[in-house]
């Protein structure tokens, strides 16, 4: 933990419990992934693609995405739609060794993860426990207003009839495959035979379930390893090499058509706001 943490996304120092609030129109920068935290991830508006081991949702905000230490997520927007989210962080030893009582709210977050559907009013609320999370400096009332969020969650959880759908098996290996030879050249064709369907059935389920395109998802996977690269001192052509850009003039060009910025000059500016 306490480690800049670019390629978790969040680009700052951490060890104990973190709440951020981030707003836009444009789809961020992620990919299937998994954190050593417990994430309280609540999205107020948007419409959302949410990706857990074994069920998806998408639709209109606001959800409310519980993961936990392992748990495998994918939380994509729609571009040109607002969308914004608030998340909690805290890490597995800030309740854990305090609150005897942790192990039955931790169970919110199954294995697999927890999604949740919420009315307007029951976001509000939970916008508002999350903020007094946030603004709590005395680190044991910080922790008795988690545990109170988490013993209102549980509630919500009970009464929750949302009817999730099951994954394809053949899109959490997809996913895998992708995250271990994104620095390689990914044809679809030749993927779709590693997961015996057709291309048509390949392509037309991966943009169903992550809202994303193929192309469109490595590139961002490819965007995402390379700021991590960079942040740890690699040169723009190690980096680019090592993420799958070929050369450091493709992957300038990529980043200035995302970012309007170069490579460095965007991790720059990251640094800078971590700071």
């Amino acid at each position: 933990m306490g480690k800049k943490a670019y390629d978790r996304g969040f680009g700052e120092e951490w060890k104990n419990c973190l709440v951020r609030y981030r707003e836009g129109d444009f789809a961020s920068v992620s990919d299937f992934h998994e954190h050593e935290f417990y994430e309280v991830y609540l999205i107020l508006s948007g419409h959302v693609h949410i990706l857990l081991k074994d069920k998806m949702e998408q639709g209109d905000g606001p959800y409310l995405v519980l993961t936990g230490p392992g748990v495998s997520h994918y939380i994509s927007c729609q571009p040109g739609v607002l969308y914004k989210r608030l998340y909690l962080l805290v890490s597995r030893q800030f309740l854990a060794n305090y609150l005897p009582e942790w192990e039955q709210p931790a169970a919110l977050f199954e294995k697999s993860g927890t999604i949740i559907k919420m009315g307007r009013k029951e976001a509000e609320r939970c916008e508002a426990m999350i903020g007094k999370i946030g603004a709590e400096a005395n680190q044991f009332r910080q922790r008795l207003l988690i545990f109170y969020l988490l013993s209102y969650l549980s509630e919500m959880v009970e009464e929750s009839d949302l009817d999730l759908q099951k994954n394809p098996r053949f899109i959490m290996e997809a996913l895998s495959y992708i995250n271990e030879h994104y620095s390689q050249k990914i044809v679809a064709e030749r993927l779709a035979e590693k997961l015996y369907v057709s291309r048509t059935t390949f392509m037309t389920a991966f943009k169903k379930y992550t809202g994303s395109t193929l192309n469109h998802y490595i590139l961002n996977l490819r965007i995402k390893k390379a700021i991590a690269k960079l942040s740890e001192g690699k040169t723009e052509q190690e980096t680019a090499e090592l993420c799958g850009f070929g050369d450091s003039s493709a992957m300038i060009r990529v980043f200035k058509r995302v970012y309007h910025m170069t490579p460095r000059q965007y991790v720059k500016t990251k640094e800078s706001d971590a700071e």
